[in-house]
């Protein structure tokens, strides 16, 4: 067997007839995500390893000890200083630039700054998540209804598919019973359905600013993106919501941090169903 995860990757997919997209799909991670392990720029998460070692019928410790190494390869060094190439610093570090604060959690960041804060005159608001709390039940349908109608935003919101498979792996591995996360997600669409309906009576001019969709892919990121400038990243491991750390990040280059995250949700918006708005009578 091949000792490089990279490799051993790259002729599955190959063996399987699968393009890096098809392999994406079948697997529910992001063409980013599968690009960056073939080119071993990045390595699995340890929870990913048993589910990864599955799909490869490869025992799930054998596996954990090759991503284990792959980790732990040297560093390239410049052969005249013995240490990373300087010219190489200033790349990372323009990278890196974009992130302008590390929270410990959600309830850390809305007391430091808040989505509130963030959506101040906002154009268009991207987020994918599992139920999107921070803008159904915190942020209230009264602001969402004047951002749509006075300030003529879009707003694009993907939540995980409370009736799909996805949802109730989820509450599996949270250790939920079946039916939590699937009730607080169809409370928070329904939230959102009434706001259509708002803005049909009073303003249906601006109907279409408002994208309610479902997606049942594995849950991967919480993210909110503002006038595609401003974000916000919580990553699901195994925890979510108020308690997880939350990235926030300001685009300052193409190619960085902020670009990274963002194909992530894209990715997910791309392959998410539209919720056609109810038809009143």
């Amino acid at each position: 067997m091949e000792d490089n995860f990279s490799t051993i990757l790259r002729n599955y997919r190959k063996n399987m007839g699968w393009t890096q997209e098809e392999l994406s799909q079948e697997w529910s991670y992001s063409w980013e995500t599968i690009s960056a392990w073939e080119r071993a720029k990045r390595t699995p998460n340890n929870h990913e390893i048993p589910r990864i070692a599955k799909f490869l019928d490869i025992d799930s410790e054998a596996l954990a000890e090759i991503i284990r190494r792959s980790r732990t390869q040297p560093l390239k060094r410049n052969p005249q200083t013995g240490g990373i190439k300087p010219e190489n610093w200033k790349a990372s570090l323009d990278t890196w630039g974009e992130l302008q604060q590390i929270y410990r959690s959600r309830t850390d960041f809305n007391q430091d700054f808040s989505y509130a804060k963030m959506f101040e005159n906002a154009q268009t608001i991207l987020a994918t998540g599992i139920s999107l709390n921070a803008i159904t039940l915190s942020h209230g349908r009264d602001n969402l209804f004047n951002y749509i109608t006075n300030n003529n935003c879009k707003l694009q919101l993907c939540f995980l598919d409370p009736n799909g498979k996805r949802c109730a792996e989820r509450e599996e591995e949270e250790n939920y019973k079946p039916g939590h996360i699937t009730g607080i997600t169809k409370v928070s669409i329904h939230l959102l359905e009434t706001l259509q309906d708002m803005i049909e009576q009073s303003s249906p001019k601006h109907n279409k600013n408002l994208e309610i969709r479902v997606y049942d892919l594995t849950p991967r990121f919480n993210i909110y993106i503002v006038n595609d400038i401003l974000m916000t990243v919580q990553s699901y491991a195994y925890g979510r919501g108020q308690a997880t750390p939350t990235l926030l990040l300001k685009r300052k280059m193409q190619g960085g941090l902020f670009d990274f995250y963002k194909s992530a949700a894209e990715y997910v918006l791309a392959h998410s169903t539209l919720i056609e708005p109810k038809t009143t009578t």
